[in-house]
């Protein structure tokens, strides 16, 4: 019997809502590439939707490193 191991790998982003405002989050993901490119489609999405009501549209994500990911949560 074999068993299946599942490879997750984790990644950080840095989400800036529509105000501008930021925030950053871990994420155990499987496929990286696949997880930030969602991601950053679902903030274009928000962004030109907040546009077209004439709301702030600073949506954002980037992937950032774990030592900066440490470091913002350590000044927060």
């Amino acid at each position: 019997m074999s068993s299946i191991e599942l490879i997750t790998r984790d990644v950080y982003l840095r989400h800036t809502a529509g105000d501008g405002s930021t925030s950053v989050r871990e994420h155990r993901v499987w496929d990286a590439d696949r997880f930030i490119a969602a991601q950053v489609a679902e903030a274009a999405r928000l962004a030109s939707a907040a546009r077209d009501q004439d709301e702030p549209a600073a949506f954002r994500v980037e992937q950032i490193t774990a030592d900066q990911y440490r470091n913002e949560r350590k000044a927060r």
